[in-house]
């Protein structure tokens, strides 16, 4: 039962990616690029800490080598803790709102960093609060990642860009007998 394309509001209603009439071609590509680029600031909010906890000491932090291990072990933590909060969000609100307010949360600890390492005395619980918050893009990452390839058909060559093999969360059926999907 599908309903026909309703694009007059700020959510899409009667999206089919299978049905032609109620699929647009420049509404899916549109989402997918933004996607991906939402997907990338992810990655690299993710990818801060790990980027960042080799130099510390070199700029005049006084960190031990424990200290730098938790630094850089709490994003991969931290996300794969959001994930299982970040993986039902789409559904939720949408993905509109879930790119847009992810997008503001990565601000949070991309700027938290930015100061906190212009300051030597910054406190160690701190580098830890700020290196949990960089898991919000690994939460991101992992959890909104399949969300792209619901916006395109089996069919399109879009498909293998959105990262995401049929049967994750198609409602139908691969035409390929492969596990991996009809693109793999």
């Amino acid at each position: 039962m599908s309903s026909a394309l309703n694009t007059d509001g700020r959510v899409l209603h009667g999206w089919d990616p299978e049905n032609e009439e109620t699929w647009d071609s420049a509404i899916a590509w549109r989402t997918l690029w933004i996607t991906t680029i939402t997907l990338f600031m992810a990655f690299c909010t993710w990818y801060l800490v790990a980027a960042i906890a080799p130099v510390l000491n070199q700029i005049g932090f006084d960190l031990s080598t424990s200290q730098l291990y938790w630094l850089t072990s709490l994003p991969g933590l931290a996300g794969g803790l959001l994930r299982l909060i970040f993986m039902f969000l789409p559904a939720i609100m949408g993905t509109r709102k879930l790119v847009a307010m992810s997008s503001l949360l990565f601000v949070i600890p991309m700027m938290g960093w930015f100061f906190a390492v212009q300051n030597t005395d910054t406190p160690f619980w701190w580098l830890l609060v700020l290196a949990f918050l960089t898991g919000i893009g690994g939460g991101v990452f992992s959890g909104f990642m399949p969300r792209p390839a619901t916006s395109s058909p089996n069919a399109s060559p879009a498909r293998p860009w959105a990262c995401r093999p049929d049967w994750a969360t198609s409602a139908s059926p691969s035409s390929s007998s492969s596990p991996r999907g009809s693109w793999a």
